[in-house]
This record gives structure tokens, C-alpha cells and sequence, in this order.
């Protein structure tokens, strides 16, 4: 259906995107995909930090209950 430039932006990160987008970065020259491939990246680095600050804080918490529980 969307022929070659759904298969240039498979293996993106951008396989599920909406019909709109895939329209857009057919037309978008390319210092406006670099562009969004860098925003995209930056989203997922974003996320990850998240995540792993999220975890760290999980951890700390799983030791400060491990620590109270030894005590009793």
C-alpha cells in the first residue's frame, strides 16, 4: 500500500506509526528526518533514564526494608 517509503522506515523504530507521519516523512527532506530521528532517539534515551532511575529507586527502598526486617 505505501510501497518504498514504508520499507525505508522500517528498522527506524518507526514501524508502527500513523498514516499522517509515514505521509510527512515521505515528502520531508532530509535535514528534517535527521531531525526527527534524532528527536526519536533522544525520546528513547529519555525513557531508558527514566526507567533506570525508577529501578535505583526500587532497589534502594527493597534493601531499606531488607535492612529493617533484619533488625526485628
Amino acid at each position: 500500500m505505501w510501497g518504498k517509503s514504508q520499507t525505508e522506515m522500517h528498522g527506524m523504530g518507526m514501524e508502527h506509526v500513523d498514516p499522517v507521519m509515514m505521509v510527512m516523512w515521505h515528502k520531508a527532506d532530509d535535514a528534517t528526518k535527521k531531525m526527527w530521528m534524532m528527536r526519536m532517539l533522544d525520546e528513547k534515551i529519555m525513557m531508558k533514564e527514566c526507567w533506570i532511575k525508577m529501578m535505583q529507586h526500587k532497589l534502594e527502598t527493597m534493601k531499606a526494608l531488607k535492612s529493617a526486617i533484619e533488625k526485628m
